[in-house]
């Protein structure tokens, strides 16, 4: 595999920059901190082990806690613009992956993980099966696509018989959407059109999909 590299600093040519500030940008100018904050983010980044951190906090976090990683995927794309979209689906890979582990331990340790609690509240259980009794597999690609717990989606698919083909699908392409639409946000950030038209459109299909579950 090719490694992905930070991207180079562009050197000063000693031109007066005359580019408009893009809104992000005068957001960052007015708020000191938010600044300080990107440089930290980039800083961690540009490290050899920010790939891997990447592909396996996506992975756990199907597993064990469901801390969305989409911060750190934006803070990669911020160092390594030129990868913005490889870095997306490796992200979505290996989330895959761990909802594949996810549904295996809800088909062999199902009722184990519901008693002991593993799962969280046992709403949110319920809540996930009343979605699969009512939609079926389809519940698995709002569970990739939107902040609903992948984790609480993947374990309850297992242990209530969603198929393992419609579950790698619907995981694969659910989170290769999310992703590559997180990453291109970032990638674009600096062009104001482009960047809300992508939030518009990802805070909209997250809204209908949670719609149907509700």
């Amino acid at each position: 595999m090719t490694p992905i590299k930070p991207a180079a600093n562009k050197p000063n040519t000693g031109k007066p920059n005359t580019r408009k500030l893009s809104l992000y940008e005068k957001t960052l100018a007015k708020l000191p901190f938010l600044a300080r904050l990107q440089d930290w983010v980039i800083a961690l980044g540009q490290r050899k082990s920010a790939v891997k951190w990447l592909m396996g906090l996506t992975f756990l976090e199907s597993i064990i806690f469901p801390i969305p990683t989409d911060p750190l995927l934006a803070g990669l794309v911020i160092a390594r613009p030129q990868h913005y979209l490889r870095l997306a689906l490796l992200a979505a890979v290996f989330s895959t992956l761990g909802g594949i582990v996810g549904w295996g331990i809800g088909m062999w340790l199902g009722d184990a993980a519901i008693s002991s609690g593993w799962m969280g509240e046992d709403s949110a259980y319920q809540t996930v099966a009343a979605g699969f009794k009512n939609h079926g597999w389809l519940i698995v690609f709002i569970g990739a696509f939107t902040p609903l717990p992948y984790k609480i989606v993947v374990v309850s698919a297992g242990f209530l018989g969603i198929g393992f083909w419609p579950l790698v699908v619907a995981s694969l392409v659910g989170r290769s959407v999310r992703f590559m639409m997180v990453a291109s946000i970032a990638h674009h950030r600096n062009d104001n059109l482009k960047a809300a038209i992508l939030i518009v459109l990802l805070v909209v299909l997250m809204a209908v999909f949670l719609g149907i579950v509700n």
